[in-house]
């Protein structure tokens, strides 16, 4: 979208209404994309999760700006003793926000909808419940508020994996009515009602004044799309904006200094990468890929890219999150990588490899066109040349789970504090499904996956830290990635708000926030 176009919109929205209370007054959020969906089953992207986020509940949901795990709409829970078996008591009295009751059955549809094949509101592309939750076998209603939900096997993240987006808990008297187009016209129970998605441009929400956990101080929220960077900082700086997200890191100091900003900073639970496709020569060769990793200056990134707001990463699972494995494998060297290929007698390719990055800054990855550009380079200084594709995030996401690449740059923004959200989902065999992959790398390994699903179904902490050195020794052998940066969550705000959450997953949570 145009960024100029952009500020006209803000500029008119905070206009609507010059002499409104505070409390009446929109807060604009500047973003540097649209979201792609509102249903919380289809959604794959950051920017339409942070807004669901606003919309929708879940059973259980996480504590302040942490990734503990507190009571949602499920008020208490009970495990049985072989862990196959939870047991969820509803909160009395919840709605929708259509005016219908947040009961068993609601949950119970919300889940099955994604679990069976043959519910009539099922859709293949709800991906996320095939990457995240396919041991639910499944949701019984013991009564009116209570519900049984039964697992295949014992399964440590399943209680965290519960507070993620894509179990939300949905009205199926407004799925019955939209169907496919549920997403256009989604409707929770969360403290912020729907009100208008214009595509490519706007998302505009009201406060959900029977909002069980209290309703929200402000009455109307808006997350706007200013593609660049700089005219999201001139909205903010101005008062045409709010908050503004994916900042780039070197206007970050200016908004430090500024008396009308704040600037909130979160180690984030996330990494940027280099995937690399196991399936395409040359790279099907590990020696190769093992020569990628030695090629790439990921100091060199960090400083120029992230302004040293980020820390070179050696494995996927970042410094933040328990199980994090501080051993750095592979060291910029590019003698290192020009004797690996040589062992591996590589020929440059008569079509060149392609890289594919997306045109649109990522908070894990600030500036993906100059990075792929980089990593060009790098790859040429050892002898491999490659052809960078860009394209909108969209149709890069499309394209990298189709597995059309050779090469891409992707990241990874943690659900929750486990690290199994990364290793599994991103590095196991059950993710690499070509139209729906999260491992991008369409790398199977079944030693990994063995000690992953052990990993899964232990609930000894110290030994599930064993496992998980253990899968992260074994992705570093076979190098299927390049890790390349753990990015801090960075986002500036005008100090006349209070009490804007910036969670460790990147989500803004806005239910508290209030003016001054």
């Amino acid at each position: 979208m145009n960024g100029f176009l952009s500020l006209a919109l803000v500029a008119c929205l905070c206009a609507c209404s010059p002499a409104a209370p505070h409390r009446k007054a929109p807060v604009l959020v500047g973003r540097a994309t649209d979201v792609i969906d509102l249903d919380p089953a289809r959604i794959t992207d950051a920017e339409s999760a942070e807004v669901a986020e606003q919309i929708f509940d879940h059973l259980v949901c996480y504590r302040n700006n942490s990734t503990d795990v507190a009571p949602g709409l499920a008020v208490r829970w009970e495990v049985s003793q072989d862990g196959r078996a939870w047991t969820f008591h509803l909160r009395p009295r919840v709605r929708f926000h259509d005016g219908t009751a947040v009961d068993a059955d609601a949950v119970i549809f919300s889940f099955e909808r994604q679990r069976d094949p043959h519910h009539p509101y099922y859709s293949s592309t709800f991906t996320y419940w095939q990457s995240v939750f396919r041991n639910i076998q499944s949701i019984d209603k013991l009564d009116s508020l209570t519900v049984r939900i039964s697992i295949e096997r014992s399964y440590a993240p399943f209680l965290a994996n519960l507070a993620m987006f894509p179990v939300s808990i949905v009205s199926p008297t407004a799925v019955k009515k939209w169907g496919s187009e549920f997403g256009h016209h989604p409707v929770g129970s969360g403290p912020f009602r729907f009100v208008e998605w214009v595509p490519g441009d706007r998302v505009t929400l009201s406060r959900n004044s029977d909002y069980w956990d209290g309703a929200p101080e402000i009455e109307n929220l808006a997350f706007v799309a200013i593609r660049d960077p700089r005219q999201r900082l001139v909205a903010l700086e101005g008062g045409a904006i709010d908050v503004a997200e994916n900042l780039s890191p070197q206007d970050l100091q200016f908004i430090a200094l500024h008396p009308e900003l704040d600037l909130y900073r979160v180690a984030g639970n996330n990494v940027g990468y280099l995937a690399i496709n196991v399936q395409h020569p040359p790279f099907d060769s590990v020696l190769v890929r093992r020569a990628v990793n030695y090629a790439i200056n990921k100091t060199a990134i960090v400083k120029l890219i992230y302004q040293g707001l980020a820390e070179p990463a050696s494995t996927a699972v970042p410094p933040s999150l328990w199980g994090h494995v501080d051993e750095p494998v592979y060291a910029y060297d590019k003698q290192i990588a020009k004797r690996l290929l040589a062992e591996a007698h590589y020929v440059q390719p008569a079509v060149r490899p392609r890289l594919y990055a997306m045109d649109t800054a990522r908070l894990y990855l600030p500036a993906p066109e100059t990075v792929a550009r980089i990593i060009q380079r790098n790859l040429h200084d050892v002898g491999i040349d490659v052809d960078v594709v860009t394209q909108s995030f969209n149709a890069h996401m499309r394209a990298v789970q189709n597995g059309e690449h050779d090469l891409c740059l992707l990241g990874w923004s943690a659900d929750n504090s486990d690290p199994d959200n990364f290793l599994y989902v991103l590095f196991d065999q059950d993710n690499a499904q070509l139209g729906t992959a999260r491992n991008v790398s369409f790398y199977r390994n079944p030693e990994l996956h063995g000690v992953l699903v052990w990993a899964q179904e232990s609930s000894d902490r110290k030994e599930r830290e064993r496992y998980y050195q253990r899968a992260q020794d074994i992705i570093a052998r076979d190098a299927p990635w390049v890790p390349l940066a753990h990015a801090q969550v960075m986002v500036a705000a005008r100090t006349s708000l209070q009490g804007l959450v910036v969670h460790p997953s990147t989500t803004l949570y806005f239910d508290r926030v209030k003016r001054r």
